[in-house]
């Protein structure tokens, strides 16, 4: 045990006692040799901290009257268009609306898309509390034919559109 103690001593007093290297420094050496350093201070007392102790409760919690932790709602939405053509339908939750007046919808808010037929779709979509309007749009299979868009505030009790 004595031996095992004297060994990690010695080896102690060597890392510290050798310091550094020369480092990578190719200038010249000189014979002079290097101001002793001052010896270091002497270790200030460690100051135990004591992390505080929470005595809250969760009986002491005091939640408001109406709040809600949910996050999403279902809200309906109910498309009746005038039309015996299949179409696509695309709703966006983010989109531009240009200089012109043209609608640009962007590509990474849509939230559903699909075919419809006959103009007609029933859903029920996850909103949240920061969706304020939603951009909808039923494209026809014939590219002449210009697409159904229109931007509809979001309202909890659901969305009811027809032309």
């Amino acid at each position: 045990m004595m031996k095992s103690l004297y060994v990690t001593l010695f080896s102690a007093a060597l890392l510290f006692g050798c310091g550094g290297g020369g480092g990578g420094d190719d200038a010249a050496s000189t014979d002079t040799p290097a101001a002793a350093s001052p010896a270091p201070a002497a270790p200030a007392t460690p100051v135990e901290t004591v992390p505080e102790v929470s005595t809250a409760k969760f009986e002491d919690l005091v939640i408001p009257d109406g709040f809600d932790l949910i996050t999403t709602y279902d809200m309906p939405i109910s498309i009746d268009l005038d039309t015996s053509e299949p179409m696509s339908l695309s709703i966006y939750s983010d989109f531009n609306i240009a200089d012109d007046g043209t609608i640009m919808p962007i590509a990474g808010s849509r939230i559903i898309s699909g075919q419809i037929a006959n103009g007609d779709f029933n859903g029920v979509i996850a909103a949240t509390g920061s969706l304020k309007n939603l951009l909808i749009e039923a494209w026809y299979p014939d590219p002449n034919i210009p697409p159904f868009q229109t931007v509809v505030p979001v309202n909890a009790d659901g969305i009811n559109i027809s032309n």
